[in-house]
């Protein structure tokens, strides 16, 4: 028997909002699915609607932007004293 890859229906399905990101390697899994086939991360919560790229970036964007303010914070004090 060869494997003749998705089928017309498993490729909709893939392209709807149906499917999520496993939140640990960022694999596109399906929404209902208890295990990320990539990884093997048990998926309680379900799959993440955002790809966990986006999230550390934001994530990474919010820590570098509230260290600048607390360096612009701390050098204006130091100017004035």
């Amino acid at each position: 028997m060869r494997d003749e890859g998705p089928s017309q229906a498993d490729l909709e399905r893939f392209s709807r909002e149906e499917t999520g990101y496993c939140p640990d390697c960022g694999e596109e899994v399906w929404d209902d699915a208890p295990k990320c086939k990539s990884c093997g991360t048990w998926l309680y919560d379900g799959a993440s609607s955002r790809h966990p790229v986006d999230a550390t970036f934001r994530r990474q964007s919010f820590a570098i932007i509230g260290v600048v303010v607390l360096i612009a914070f701390f050098w204006s004090l130091w100017r004035f004293f």
